[in-house]
């Protein structure tokens, strides 16, 4: 499987890499990403995915399945609907695969020939003689071999292949991953380039054919190292099954069709994006946020004082009748207040739609009545509070390739007013995925 040859088209719910009936292969980008070429889509949904996984998100309400899953189909829920795919083995092996546990298979143990004394008759004119007559030799000249590869060398293989992995694909610094590491896992991908690769191999870098040519070389040392390193013991076994996997990604059988990496439902991820973007916008940033509903908030960005603040706020404007209601943001500025909701939607909808065909409230219109909902509750709070001069606004936040902003109409007019925001995508994604960097290792 080659970047090259993947297509790329926009995905209502998943959000990742297909395979077809027919073996070939879909990445399926988030709304507003279709001019992202598929390398760097593919980058950054990476990184945005990893970065989701440290979010703290309830797993009670969102499945999420860590590691290379032998079974894919076995990961959706139908009751969410979100899980992740891992057959790339991508996550397994470069974003927690801790390269010091490998330093153990390092060693390299040479191995002599057969014992030079067996044919003694051959030594006799290097032979030096004692008092008594007797021969004797000082040393023996012969050759010292090695075998040609050796468990060391799955070592220099895999932090090869994770350098190219964070400088070729990810656009990253290795430190982020490796920590101090990083110097000894780059002395151990050159010594192995030096071995056994040209200056120009690289699965990311270069035209598609010598990409290919790399891979196939890959797999071949692969192979190689496999069937000369001995002893073996678990740790080789982990490290080898993960580079096997990475290195024969998208070679499975044509059953193996569906989602093989990504995300079953992307709404969540892009609440998460959403959230992040708001809290980087205006001056008081942190300080501005009333509330906001942070189980999809990356860790790290609000410390336990701030998230304590936000909860204590949520459950005094907003639970109510058995309900805690949890809005996506409640942001203040000066006497103004604005309650945001994200939402995963094509294009906005403009004009409520009340009942689908099935006569049942639309999915759209349990969305405005939530909405509504929040806006009439912080009309409440702020009325109990002595606020009552301060306004209320509505705003949904939407994805799309540009931002834009428009108010929506309607008779009678709405109250507080709603006013729907699109968002540029890639550039939310962009952001968001450069907290990848991080979680730098010490």
């Amino acid at each position: 499987m080659l970047l090259d040859d993947i297509e790329r088209v926009e995905s209502d719910g998943e959000v990742g890499l297909f395979r077809e009936k027919d073996g070939r292969y879909l990445l399926k980008v988030p709304h507003g990403m279709s001019e992202v070429n598929s390398a760097e889509a593919l980058s950054l949904l990476y990184r945005c995915f990893v970065v989701f996984r440290r979010t703290q998100r309830e797993h009670e309400v969102l499945t999420a399945h860590d590691g290379v899953e032998a079974d894919d189909k076995g990961n959706e829920r139908a009751d969410d609907g979100m899980a992740f795919h891992d057959a790339l083995a991508l996550d397994e092996l470069f974003d927690r695969a801790d390269p010091r546990s490998l330093l153990s298979m390092c060693e390299r143990r040479g191995r002599s020939v057969d014992n030079p004394y067996r044919r003694f008759d051959r030594h006799l004119h290097r032979a030096l003689f004692d008092q008594r007559g007797a021969a004797y030799f000082e040393s023996i000249q012969q050759d010292r071999r090695f075998g040609q590869f050796g468990k060391a060398d799955i070592v220099g293989l895999y932090c090869f292949l994770a350098l190219d992995f964070y400088r070729g694909f990810l656009k990253v610094d290795p430190r982020c991953a490796w920590g101090s590491f990083v110097v000894e896992g780059e002395a151990l991908a050159q010594d192995f380039r030096h071995c056994y690769l040209s200056a120009e191999d690289s699965l990311y870098c270069g035209d598609a054919l010598s990409r290919q040519r790399s891979l196939s070389h890959l797999r071949h040392l692969l192979q190689s190292i496999d069937r000369c390193a001995a002893p073996r013991d678990a740790h080789y076994y982990q490290l080898h099954d993960a580079l096997e996997r990475y290195l024969h990604a998208g070679t499975q059988s044509n059953q193996d069709t569906g989602l093989i990496w990504g995300v079953g439902k992307f709404w969540a991820v892009w609440e998460s994006v959403c959230l992040c973007h708001g809290l980087s916008e205006g001056e008081g940033r942190l300080e501005a946020f009333q509330t906001c509903d942070d189980q999809h908030l990356p860790l790290g960005i609000a410390d336990a004082t701030t998230l304590a603040r936000w909860q204590k706020q949520r459950y005094r404007i907003f639970a109510r009748n058995h309900i805690k209601r949890r809005p996506d943001l409640v942001k203040q500025e000066g006497e103004v207040w604005t309650v945001v909701d994200f939402k995963y939607y094509e294009q906005a909808t403009l004009k409520r739609p009340k009942w689908s065909k099935n006569a049942e409230l639309a999915k759209e219109e349990r969305d405005f009545l939530n909405l509504e909902a929040y806006g009439l509750l912080l009309h409440n709070h702020l009325a109990k509070e002595g606020l009552s001069e301060h306004e209320v606004w509505l705003e949904m936040w939407l994805p799309g390739e540009r931002e834009s902003w428009f108010e929506f109409r309607g008779e009678p007019a709405w109250d507080p007013p709603l006013r729907v925001r699109t968002l540029a995508t890639t550039e939310l994604i962009k952001a968001y995925a450069d907290q990848y960097q991080c979680s730098t290792r010490s």
